[in-house]
């Protein structure tokens, strides 16, 4: 019985020493482990600096350094001067406009009116302006002429007047070989008065020559003919010029201009 209990004290003092012996080994080795772990300060290694370097300027070259030109606008780009525009296919190029000035300028032209002292009655010149410009060409002279002799139709201007008919219109002038064709509106056909009659005769054909006085004329009245004028049945030789008019109706043309 005692030596029971004798074994029993030895086991229990074995497995206590066991039990500290295993402690203070695990402590042992927890600590290697956390020795090892800690990161080990290092010594920084000592840099030694190099030794100058003596460079001599004088054979040294510059390099050719090219400036890039540098926008403002770091988004914008700079265009060549040297590069020509090229226009887009399918669009116009908008070309100079050449401002255009008005035609408003006055010009003058003569036509012939009639002119009576109370004892004869004259064909007279008169100076008259028109709203375009004159022209060079001789049939546009002639129908600019005719047009402001028929205007003046019914407006007596002082002693100045026109037997022409109001409402006479110049439908046509054609300059041809054989001389200036003129057609009027049948307007020109109308009234009565032999001196009347004779007078707008005169006055037609001594302004349809005012440039080409030698010039015979042509008469026609809606495309037809002239034979016989007005209700007086003056009859009309066809050519007429200034010659003949004068050889047949008894108006003596004038030779002042009046303004």
């Amino acid at each position: 019985m005692e030596e029971q209990k004798s074994i029993s004290k030895n086991v229990v003092a074995t497995i206590s020493a066991l039990a500290v012996s295993a402690t203070l080994a695990g402590g042992g080795i927890a600590w290697l482990t956390m020795q090892n772990n800690r990161p080990q300060a290092t010594t920084p290694s000592k840099i030694s600096s190099p030794s100058p370097v003596t460079v001599d300027p004088a054979q040294v070259s510059p390099q050719a350094v090219t400036p890039l030109p540098i926008s403002p606008n770091p988004t914008a780009v700079v265009p060549s001067a040297t590069t020509p525009s090229i226009p887009t296919i399918g669009q116009k190029t908008a070309k100079p406009t050449t401002p255009t000035v008005a035609q408003n300028q006055e010009s003058t032209v003569n036509v012939w009116r009639i002119d009576d002292d109370g004892k004869k009655t004259f064909l007279v010149p008169q100076t008259r302006k028109i709203a375009s410009a004159a022209s060079s060409d001789p049939e546009t002279q002639v129908n600019q002429s005719l047009t402001s002799l028929l205007a003046s139709a019914g407006k007596p201007d002082g002693k100045l007047t026109s037997t022409i008919p109001v409402g006479t219109k110049l439908l046509s002038v054609k300059i041809l070989t054989d001389g200036i064709h003129v057609d009027l509106s049948k307007e020109f056909n109308q009234g009565a008065g032999a001196t009347s009659t004779i007078g707008r005769l005169g006055q037609v054909v001594y302004t349809a020559t005012e440039k080409n006085p030698d010039s015979p004329v042509w008469i026609t009245v809606e495309g037809k003919k002239l034979e016989v004028l007005g209700e007086a049945g003056v009859e009309v030789r066809q050519p007429i010029t200034r010659q003949t008019y004068n050889q047949d109706f008894p108006i003596n043309p004038g030779t002042t201009t009046n303004p």
